[in-house]
C-alpha cells in the first residue's frame, strides 16, 4: 500500500488566524460605531426633545405676558414696554412648579426674563391701517407689539435653550368707523329701499328680513347673522325676504368690547353715561371712564328747573368752575351796578371743589330802567312738548347750540374757550347736560338740542343720560342739508342719549295728546352726527323696530318727506327711560323717506366726534422658535 504524505505549511494556520482577529476587530469596532452612534443619537433625541419643551416654556413666557399686556390694553392701563420688562416680569412667568423639567427664563437685552417692545411709545397717536381680512379698509390706534423669552433648561444634563419671539398688534379701534355696531341682537327691515354703505359688527346675532336691503361692506357678527324671512329673535314677525350681501359675511367672531375695566355687558355700559358712584375721584382711571368727566361743559338744573352751567378744567383750580347764566334784571331806580366776586363750595359726587360767581350790586336813585347781565351764558333753557309714543310730557333741557357757538366766541365765553384750549390743546367740544327734573307717569325728563344747523368748528359732542331729541337740521348747512351724502360743509359731532329722536323742521310744540297724526306734517331734516343710544329690544311678538327705527319719529313723515342721516349707529344698551316699545302700526309715526348713509369723515383720525369710544382687538402677526 502506498500512502500520500502532505508537506505541513505552518503560515496557513497563522493567516486564518490573523483573518480571524482582524474580522474580531472590525466587528468591535462597528459595535463600538454603533454603540456610540445609538449613544450619540441617544443625546441628541435628549437635546431635541429639551428643545422642544424648551420651545413650550418661552411660548409659555412670551403668552402670559402678551395675556397681561392684552388685559391692561382692554382696561386702559396699557403701559410702555419698559414697564413689563422691569424685575416685576418675573411675576408674569408661567408657573412652572409641577413641571418635570425646570427652566430658566432670560431675553437678549438685559436681565428681566422677558422682552417686551411696545412701538411707539405712544402709541395713542399711531393711527393706521388694519389689514386684516375680516377689517378690511378700517383704521385704529395701534401699538406695535414684540416679545421674546429664551428658557433654558435648569435640571437636566444638557443646558438647552430654545428662544420664542412673538409679534402682534394691540389696536383701539373708533366705534363710529362702523356704519352700525350693536353690542345687542341687531334687527333690520326697512320697507323702503336702503343700502348700508359701511361696515356692520354686532356683539350679538344680525338678523336681516329686507328684500330691498344691501350690505355694500363687510358685516360680521360674534353670534349667527340670519338672512331670512322670519326673525329669530321674535315671535311670529316676518319680513319680506333674504337681503342681499355684496361681500361675504363673517360669523362668530370675537367680540369687540369696549376698554372699561369692568364687565363689559350692556348695564355696564349704560352707567357709563350716568352721574358716578359717590366717592369716585373724577380725574382717576376709573373716574375717566364716566361720560361727564371727560366733557368740558357740564349743564343741569335742579328739580325745580334752576338752571347751572359748569367749566371742567382738571389743569386749574377749581377744576369745576361756576358759569353764571344770562339774567335780564328789571330794576327802579338804577344809577350803577357793579360785580364783586364772591367764593363759595361745590360738591358732587363727594368730591368738594371751590367756585367763584358774580354778584350784582346796584346803587339806586329815582331813575327807573332795564338792564341786562351778559357776563357769562344764555344757551340753555327749559322746555316742554308731548312725546307721542312714550305717551307723556316731556320736560326738557333745551341746548341752543347756535347761541352756544356764539359764546364760545364771545368776549365772555371766550375766556373759558381759551382757558381749555390752553390746557388741553383743543377749544370746548363737549358738554354733558344732566335733567334733575323727576320722573313720572306723566312726565318724561329729557334733553333737546336745537338750532343746531351750524355747530362750532372744533365739533361738538353732546353726552346725557336722559332721552335725547333733535330738533330741526343738526349740523347741515349749505350743501350739507338735504343733499343725501354730501358732508362736505359739516362738523365733528356725536350725540349720546338713552334714546334719540327726530322733531323735524316743521314741529311745533303747541302739538299736544289731541293733535292727530295728519296734522303732524313735517318738513324736510338733516341730521349728521354720530349716535350712540339704546333701544327698546325685542320681546316675544315686540319687534324692536330695528335699525330702520333707530331714529325715532312722532310726524307723519309718510307723505313722502326725506329724512337725511349721515353718521354711524350705535346701540350699546336697552333704553331705561324711553322705553315704550315701537309699534308697526298706530297714532305716533309714519315713516320717512329714509336717505341715511355712514359718514365717511369717520374714516379719518381728524374726521372722527370728540370723546369717540373705542373698542380693542388684538391682531397676531408672526411667531418664531431659534
Amino acid at each position: 500500500m502506498k500512502t500520500t504524505r502532505k508537506n505541513y505549511q505552518p503560515g496557513v494556520q497563522g493567516y486564518a488566524l490573523l483573518m480571524t482577529m482582524i474580522f474580531i476587530s472590525i466587528a468591535l469596532l462597528l459595535l463600538v460605531s454603533v454603540m456610540n452612534w445609538s449613544n450619540s443619537s441617544a443625546r441628541q433625541t435628549e437635546r431635541n426633545n429639551l428643545f422642544g419643551l424648551g420651545t413650550g416654556a418661552a411660548e409659555a413666557a412670551t403668552e402670559r405676558m402678551i395675556a397681561q399686556m392684552t388685559f391692561d390694553f382692554f382696561n386702559q392701563n396699557f403701559a410702555s414696554g419698559s414697564n413689563y420688562y422691569t424685575t416685576n416680569s418675573v411675576n408674569l412667568l408661567p408657573i412652572t412648579t409641577s413641571w418635570p423639567v425646570k427652566f430658566n427664563f432670560s431675553n437678549p437685552s438685559n436681565s428681566s426674563p422677558t422682552y417686551v417692545s411696545v412701538n411707539p411709545i405712544n402709541w395713542t397717536t399711531n393711527w393706521g391701517t388694519l389689514f386684516a381680512a375680516n377689517y378690511s379698509g378700517m383704521h385704529a390706534d395701534i401699538a406695535n407689539c414684540t416679545v421674546i423669552s429664551t428658557a433654558t433648561a435648569s435640571n437636566q444634563p444638557y443646558n438647552v435653550s430654545a428662544t420664542v419671539k412673538q409679534t402682534f398688534e394691540l389696536a383701539a379701534i373708533p366705534i363710529f368707523q362702523y356704519a352700525i355696531f350693536y353690542d345687542l341682537n341687531m334687527e333690520i327691515d326697512p320697507g323702503a329701499t336702503m343700502t348700508v354703505t359701511g361696515p356692520v359688527f354686532s356683539n350679538g346675532g344680525i338678523w336681516s328680513g329686507s328684500t330691498v336691503l344691501t350690505f355694500n361692506s363687510l358685516v360680521s357678527a360674534a353670534g349667527n347673522i340670519y338672512n331670512t324671512n322670519s326673525d329669530p329673535f321674535a315671535t311670529n314677525y316676518t319680513g319680506s325676504g333674504p337681503s342681499s350681501y355684496l361681500i361675504s359675511s363673517n360669523i362668530h367672531q370675537d367680540t369687540l368690547a369696549m376698554p372699561i375695566g369692568q364687565t363689559n355687558d350692556p348695564t355696564a355700559i349704560r352707567a357709563l353715561l350716568n352721574l358716578p358712584p359717590a366717592g369716585t375721584a373724577p380725574y382717576s382711571s376709573t373716574g375717566q371712564l364716566y361720560f361727564i368727566n371727560q366733557t368740558d361743559l357740564i349743564v343741569s338744573n335742579s328739580p325745580g328747573g334752576t338752571l347751572s352751567a359748569y367749566l371742567q378744567d382738571s389743569n386749574n383750580t377749581p377744576a369745576v368752575q361756576y358759569i353764571t347764566p344770562d339774567v335780564t334784571q328789571y330794576i327802579t331806580n338804577l344809577l350803577y351796578s357793579y360785580t364783586t366776586n364772591t367764593t363759595k363750595t361745590y360738591t358732587t359726587n363727594g368730591v368738594t371743589h371751590k367756585i367763584t360767581t358774580n354778584t350784582v350790586t346796584t346803587i339806586t336813585t329815582n331813575t327807573t330802567a332795564t338792564v341786562t347781565v351778559t357776563n357769562y351764558y344764555s344757551f340753555a333753557t327749559n322746555v316742554s312738548f308731548y312725546d307721542y309714543r312714550e305717551g307723556k310730557t316731556v320736560a326738557a333741557v333745551q341746548l341752543n347750540v347756535g347761541a352756544l357757538t356764539n359764546w364760545l366766541v364771545s368776549s365772555n365765553g371766550s375766556t373759558f374757550n381759551t382757558q381749555v384750549k390752553n390746557d388741553t390743546g383743543h377749544y370746548i367740544d363737549s358738554v354733558y347736560v344732566y335733567n334733575n327734573a323727576p320722573y313720572t307717569s306723566a312726565s318724561l325728563p329729557a334733553v333737546r338740542m336745537a338750532n343746531g344747523a351750524v355747530l362750532p368748528s372744533q365739533g361738538l359732542t353732546v353726552v346725557t343720560p336722559d332721552p335725547l331729541y333733535v330738533l330741526g337740521n343738526y349740523n347741515a348747512s349749505g350743501t350739507s342739508l338735504n343733499n343725501g351724502t354730501n358732508v362736505a360743509n359739516t362738523a365733528n359731532a356725536a350725540l349720546f342719549g338713552d334714546s334719540i329722536t327726530a322733531l323735524s323742521t316743521s314741529w311745533n310744540d303747541s302739538w299736544n295728546s289731541s293733535t292727530a297724526l295728519s296734522s303732524r306734517n313735517p318738513g324736510a331734516t338733516t341730521i349728521n352726527a354720530a349716535a350712540f343710544e339704546g333701544i327698546v329690544q325685542t320681546v316675544g311678538a315686540n319687534y324692536s323696530g330695528g335699525v330702520e327705527n333707530f331714529i325715532r319719529l312722532l310726524e307723519n313723515w309718510g307723505s313722502g318727506t326725506t329724512l337725511t342721516y349721515n353718521g354711524s349707529i350705535v346701540v350699546m344698551f336697552p333704553s331705561q327711560y324711553a322705553t315704550n316699545k315701537w309699534q308697526a302700526t298706530g297714532n305716533y309715526y309714519n315713516a320717512p323717506k329714509r336717505a341715511w348713509a355712514f359718514d365717511l369723515n369717520f374714516q379719518s383720525n381728524s374726521g372722527l366726534p370728540p370723546l369717540t369710544p373705542r373698542v380693542t382687538k388684538i391682531f397676531r402677526q408672526t411667531w418664531s422658535v431659534y
